[in-house]
């Protein structure tokens, strides 16, 4: 029992460690025509560590106001640090350099450009994302203060594109006169909840958060109060949103929590939960593969499309049914993360160990040297002899 535990532990961190997706250093940037707006747009983009070398189409996380250099930084180390901990799926990052943020992102008081930029988001920055990458189809819009505001509208304009927001002390009374809580945007939110019925409400993802300090947010906490309470009334058990109000918080530093509290949220039906593991590991409650397939399958129902799940998942359940002599098991779920990852010298090297229990020797080494090629150490030469001592 112990050596199960001790073997379990490596597996999971092994998994962790393999699942980190972002170098910090690793950024790009290119320009973009905006058609509706006549004008070049900077783009900054982040793609996972193993972009290209495995069988993924991704989820896009889009940032506003991407010129503040420390928004920007932060998000990526959010991003980066809740893939490594496979809290959210590896995903492509990228940030929009505003022009002028008021004319971009203040629906309220330009409603017009705000909407011929929102039109640009939609058409041709999806569109050319769409044809150069390997994208998913599930996009997450994240804004802070009037990008809070501006990606509201853009989920309210276009549920359908626009799925999963993230709106960040957003200025959703704005501007905010005698404390007085009325504004397009919010009469626009009500006539939404109040019209859409449940089952295409669920399919939205809608985080919003505000702080309580400082001036801005002392007034914009009281459109995000109203909003709560509208949610409330109209949709008290859907689960596909979630406001956070960060008391003792201000403008500035809402988005601290906000970001990971967020993407954590709109990622929570993709997380593959250390319970629902040890559900088979440990409690041998569930079946591995059962438990894979109706995973994949809330994923589907959750976000409109698939998500691959991490990569220990496959393995410590691979490692799961090697240990209860399961092999044909075993043999599955390993091709299927071979699938997934034919770059990867592991899954080649666990093929090769269920080979060897099932007795095809032959195999086995075939496979192992497939991963000491893919490998840039020397790590299987050694069991390569043995097997051909065999």
């Amino acid at each position: 029992m112990r050596k199960f535990f001790i073997a379990l532990l490596l597996v999971c961190i092994y998994g962790t460690l393999s699942a980190q997706q972002i170098k910090l250093d690793n950024k790009n940037k290119f320009t973009i025509y905006s058609k509706s707006e006549n004008l070049e747009r900077t783009i900054y983009i982040q793609l996972p560590k193993d972009y290209g070398r495995v069988n993924k189409h991704y989820p896009l996380i889009i940032l506003f106001d991407a010129q503040n250099q420390t928004l920007y930084n932060y998000t990526s180390s959010t991003i980066d640090r809740l893939t490594w901990t496979n809290d959210i799926p590896e995903a492509i990052f990228i940030g929009i350099v505003q022009d002028d943020r008021s004319k971009e992102l203040n629906f309220e008081i330009n409603e017009t450009t705000s909407l011929q930029f929102l039109d640009f988001i939609k058409n041709d920055l999806i569109n050319y994302l769409s044809e150069k990458y390997l994208l998913n189809g599930f996009y997450t819009l994240i804004g802070h203060s009037l990008g809070g505001q501006f990606v509201t509208n853009a989920m309210l304009t276009y549920p359908e594109t626009f799925k999963s927001v993230i709106s960040i002390s957003g200025a959703l009374n704005y501007p905010n006169k005698d404390n007085v809580v009325k504004s397009k945007i919010i009469g626009k939110i009500n006539y939404y909840i109040a019209n859409t019925p449940d089952s295409k409400f669920s399919r939205q993802k809608y985080y919003f958060s505000t702080g309580d300090d400082g001036f801005q947010d002392s007034g914009f906490k009281l459109g995000a109060l109203k909003v709560d309470s509208m949610l409330k009334a109209n949709k008290p058990n859907s689960k596909n949103w979630r406001f956070d109000f960060f008391k003792g918080l201000n403008h500035m530093t809402t988005p601290l929590t906000s970001l990971p509290s967020g993407l954590i949220f709109i990622f929570n039906d993709w997380h593959f939960s250390d319970s629902l593991a040890m559900d088979v590991l440990m409690y041998h409650n569930n079946d591995p593969l059962k438990v894979l397939k109706s995973k994949t399958k809330d994923i589907i129902k959750s976000f409109g499309t698939d998500i691959a799940l991490p990569y220990n998942a496959y393995y410590q359940f691979t490692d799961y049914y090697l240990t209860n002599g399961k092999t044909i098991e075993a043999e599955e779920l390993t091709r299927q993360l071979l699938n997934l990852y034919p770059d990867d010298d592991g899954a080649y090297s666990l093929m090769a160990e269920v080979l060897t229990k099932k007795g095809d020797i032959k195999n086995a080494i075939k496979y192992l040297e497939k991963a000491q090629s893919k490998s840039s150490v020397d790590k299987y030469t050694e069991k390569i002899r043995k097997l051909k001592n065999l």
